[in-house]
């Protein structure tokens, strides 16, 4: 199970790095910082459906990228 879960945080964190800064930022900012979209909307001067739009991407790539390495 370990090894398992050391290499799913492997994949996990490769696909991260692989994402554009645009969609990392809004990611962490939701998932590590714990912000709604309204709030992050206004921290980086943005509509709540450009944060949601990207958002939607990302979780997609993220879902694929993981589910290869299953």
């Amino acid at each position: 199970d370990q090894f398992r879960y050391n290499q799913l945080f492997e994949n996990y964190t490769r696909a991260l790095a692989s994402l554009n800064e645009k969609q990392r930022t809004v990611f962490l900012m939701s998932r590590m910082e714990g912000l709604k979209y309204h709030e992050i909307a206004e921290r980086l001067d943005l509509s709540v459906k450009a944060v949601e739009k990207r958002m939607n991407i990302t979780l997609a790539f993220l879902k694929k990228a993981l589910q290869e390495h299953v």
